[in-house]
C-alpha cells in the first residue's frame, strides 16, 4: 500500500460513514418475518462467513451490520442463533484492527443487554479464567540455552494466539462492564478485578492496556452520583483493584 493523502483520508473517513449507515439501514429494514427461522440463519452464516474475510473493511462492516441485526430480530432469535451472533461478536475481538475490534464490542454490548444474568454470570466466569491465564508468567530458560530457528517461530505463533486470547478475554469483561453503567450486579466486581491485572501487564498491547484503564475510569464515572451504596458490593481487595487503574496517570503522560 502507497502514501494516502490527507485529501484522500478524509474523502475515505465520508464513504466509510456513509457505509455505515447503508449497512444500519439494510439490516435494520430488512425485517425477517416470524417462522422463517432459516432465512436468519442463513444470513447469519453469510455474517460468520465475512467476519473472517481477508479484508479488514469487510470484518468491521460485518460486526457492524451484526449490531443492527441483532437489535432487530434478537426475540425471533432461536437459542443456536443467538449462540451463534455471540460467538462472531466475540471472535471479531480479537483482530488485529482496532476499527474492527471496536465494532465488535458495540456488538457484544448489544447482544449481552439481552442475555439473562445467570448467563451472564456464567460468560464472567469462562473469560476470567482465559484472561487470567493469558497473564500467567511463563518458564523462563536458563540465560545459555538458545533456541532453534522452529523453537523461535514455535514460540512466536505461541505468543501471537496467547495475545489474541488475552485480547478477546479482557475486551469481554470490557463490554459486559460497559453494558451495566447504572448498577453494579455480584459479577461486575469481580470482572474489574480480573481486568485491573491487565492494566499493569507488561506483555499486554497498548490498546489492551488502554481499554482497560478507559472502562476502569468509566465505570467510576457512571456510578459516582450513587457510590457509597455500589462500593457495598465490591471486597476491600476488589475497590483497592479498582482504585489502583483508575488512580494510575495515563501511559503517555
Amino acid at each position: 500500500e502507497g502514501e494516502v493523502s490527507v485529501e484522500d483520508r478524509g474523502i475515505e473517513a465520508e464513504l466509510v460513514k456513509g457505509f455505515r449507515y447503508a449497512i444500519a439501514d439494510i439490516s435494520t429494514s430488512c425485517v425477517v418475518s416470524y417462522g422463517v427461522s432459516n432465512d436468519i440463519t442463513r444470513v447469519l452464516a453469510i455474517l460468520k462467513e465475512m467476519s473472517e474475510h481477508d479484508n479488514w473493511q469487510i470484518r468491521q462492516a460485518s460486526a457492524h451490520f451484526l449490531r443492527c441485526f441483532q437489535g432487530v430480530h434478537k426475540f425471533l432469535f432461536s437459542q443456536e442463533q443467538a449462540e451463534s451472533s455471540l460467538s462472531i461478536a466475540i471472535s471479531l475481538l480479537s483482530d488485529d484492527r482496532r476499527e474492527v475490534s471496536n465494532a465488535a464490542t458495540s456488538a457484544l454490548t448489544g447482544i449481552l443487554a439481552t442475555m439473562p444474568q445467570s448467563a451472564l454470570e456464567e460468560l464472567v466466569a469462562k473469560y476470567i479464567r482465559i484472561a487470567n491465564k493469558s497473564i500467567k508468567k511463563k518458564k523462563k530458560k536458563s540465560a545459555d540455552t538458545e533456541m532453534s530457528k522452529e523453537e523461535a517461530e514455535e514460540k512466536a505463533v505461541k505468543e501471537k494466539q496467547r495475545a489474541k486470547r488475552q485480547q478477546r478475554s479482557v475486551f469481554v469483561l470490557c463490554a459486559v462492564v460497559m453494558g451495566r453503567p447504572y448498577d453494579t450486579p455480584p459479577y461486575i466486581p469481580e470482572a474489574l478485578a480480573a481486568l485491573s491485572k491487565h492494566s499493569f501487564e507488561q506483555r499486554a498491547s497498548m490498546g489492551v492496556r488502554d481499554e482497560v484503564k478507559r472502562v476502569c475510569s468509566e465505570f467510576k464515572r457512571t456510578h459516582t452520583d450513587n457510590w457509597e451504596a455500589h462500593k457495598k458490593q465490591f471486597t476491600q481487595e476488589q475497590l483497592e483493584a479498582l482504585e489502583d487503574v483508575v488512580s494510575t496517570p495515563h501511559y503517555y503522560a
